[in-house]
């Protein structure tokens, strides 16, 4: 499904998850490629396994999101009840100087980072845990990981690996 505002900016669902009252859906906005076929221009807060610059297909709207293409970026979540605005303005800068990244999501504590991954997976952690050392609050990469329905399997997809080849 697929909404435009006032802005015409474009907003297309995808599936985020399910919980006790069935799916749940995010709201990205993005550029229509073709039919069912999406560039997204900015990270998810709650889907993973995407991030700003991915090529997907939502073809069917009760199925993840499927990654026709990766689009270079890896997507940073954060999730806080509450955090300091002047945390989130550093890290903002910190990743945006250190990293060409930026802050694509704000909900309360809850934070959605871009960055760039020719910077490689090893070597985007120095904001992040300057971070987590000041608040006390951790960070994840939400676009990693090959299982997404295990928290304990760590198996990578390496798609970044392809990008830097």
């Amino acid at each position: 499904m697929k909404d435009i505002d006032c802005t015409g900016l474009l907003h297309i669902r995808v599936l985020a998850g399910e919980n006790e009252d069935g799916p749940v859906f995010e709201s990205l906005p993005a550029r229509q490629i073709d039919e069912h076929v999406y560039e997204l221009l900015a990270s998810p807060g709650l889907t993973l396994n995407l991030a700003r610059g991915d090529v997907i297909n939502i073809a069917n709207p009760l199925a993840p999101a499927q990654v026709l293409k990766r689009g270079g970026n890896f997507c940073i979540h954060i999730y806080a009840d509450d955090t300091p605005q002047a945390a989130v303005d550093q890290l903002a800068r910190e990743v945006q100087e250190q990293l060409g990244g930026t802050l694509d999501g704000q909900y309360e504590g809850n934070l959605t980072f871009s960055v760039p991954s020719r910077h490689g997976i090893y070597n985007i952690n120095g904001p992040f845990d300057a971070f987590r050392d000041a608040t006390g609050i951790e960070w994840y990469f939400a676009n990693i990981y090959v299982n997404l329905e295990d928290d304990d399997d760590e198996t990578l997809l390496n798609w970044w690996l392809e990008e830097q080849a």
